[in-house]
């Protein structure tokens, strides 16, 4: 049981990191008048935090090889 909470909490900590990455005063600093390869930054730094997060839910959610959860018997 305290996987779990130790899981709710990292998942927790996550959406108020990508709160603020993905809020106005940050997403103030992005949107310039700059590229990188075509992209405009504030595009590609949308899309790199929403990908990092995404990358990041998966690694806390991921379960231990080998484990397989037992139904319960009612």
């Amino acid at each position: 049981m305290a996987q779990n909470n130790n899981k709710n909490k990292r998942l927790i900590s996550l959406f108020f990191l990508g709160l603020l990455l993905l809020n106005y005063p940050i997403l103030s600093l992005f949107n310039v008048r700059t590229s990188i390869l075509g992209i405009p930054l504030l595009c590609l730094y949308i899309f790199s935090i929403w990908f990092a997060l995404i990358l990041l839910i998966g690694i806390i959610t991921r379960r231990p090889r080998g484990t397989l959860q037992q139904p319960d018997k009612n």
